[in-house]
C-alpha cells in the first residue's frame, strides 16, 4: 500500500503533463519527442476566439475584400472614381481589409517577443503562423491592386482620372511595404529558429511562408 501511495502523485504529476512538452522516447534516449504544429496551433492561450472560428472568420473578412477590391478596380474603371458603385466597393473593400488585418496583428501582438517567454514554443509556433496568414490576405491583396494600377496609368491620359490609378497604387505600395517588413522581421526570423533551432516537425520553409504558403 505505500508503495501504491508513493507512485500516485507522481502518476497524477505525468497525466497532466503537456503534450508538446520535451520527453525523451522510450525507444531512443537520444531522440526527443517533437510537438505536433497542428496541436500547438490549436491550444487556447489568450484572450480571444479560439483557433477554429478565429480562423474562420479571418477567411469571412479576407475572401470577400479580395473580391470588392475586383470590383472597385471593375466600376472603378467603366463608371469611374466619383460614381456610387465604386465608393461602396472601395469602402466595402477597406473595411473587410483592414478588419482582417487587424485581428490578426492583434494575435501577432498577444504572442510577440516582447510578451512571451522564449521557452515557450507554442507561443512561437502560434505567432509564426499569424505572420504567415498575414502575408496570406496583405499578398493577394498587392497583386490586385498592381493588375489594376499599371493598365489605369497606362491609359491614364485617355481615361483623366487621376484618383483611380493613384488609389490603386496606394493599395499596393501599403500591402507591399507591410508584406516585405513583415517577412523580414518576423516570418524568417522564427521560422528559421523554429526548424534550425528547435526542429519543430511541419514548421514552413522560410522561402514558402514569406509568400503565405
Amino acid at each position: 500500500m505505500p508503495h501504491h501511495r508513493n507512485q500516485e502523485p507522481h502518476q497524477a504529476h505525468e497525466s497532466h503533463e503537456l503534450p508538446f512538452h520535451r520527453k525523451l522516447a522510450d525507444a531512443n534516449p537520444y531522440e526527443p519527442i517533437r510537438p505536433d504544429p497542428n496541436h500547438l496551433l490549436r491550444l487556447h492561450l489568450h484572450w480571444g476566439l479560439p483557433y477554429a472560428p478565429e480562423n474562420t472568420l479571418f477567411y469571412v473578412f479576407a475572401i470577400p475584400s479580395w473580391i470588392l477590391e475586383i470590383a472597385a478596380a471593375v466600376t472603378g474603371s467603366v463608371k469611374k472614381t466619383p460614381s456610387a458603385a465604386f465608393i461602396g466597393c472601395v469602402t466595402a473593400f477597406l473595411v473587410l481589409h483592414w478588419a482582417a488585418w487587424l485581428q490578426t496583428v492583434f494575435g501577432m501582438v498577444q504572442r510577440a517577443s516582447w510578451r512571451r517567454s522564449e521557452e515557450s514554443v507554442e507561443e512561437r509556433v502560434q505567432f509564426l503562423w499569424l505572420a504567415v496568414r498575414l502575408q496570406r490576405l496583405m499578398l493577394p491583396t498587392a497583386i490586385i491592386a498592381l493588375a489594376t494600377f499599371i493598365p489605369a496609368y497606362v491609359q491614364r491620359d485617355s481615361e483623366d482620372d487621376l484618383a483611380y490609378w493613384l488609389l490603386f497604387l496606394l493599395f499596393f505600395i501599403i500591402n507591399t511595404v507591410c508584406s516585405v517588413m513583415n517577412a523580414y522581421n518576423n516570418i524568417t526570423w522564427e521560422a528559421d529558429r523554429l526548424w534550425f533551432e528547435d526542429r519543430i516537425p511541419g514548421v514552413p520553409s522560410a522561402h514558402y511562408a514569406i509568400f503565405g504558403l
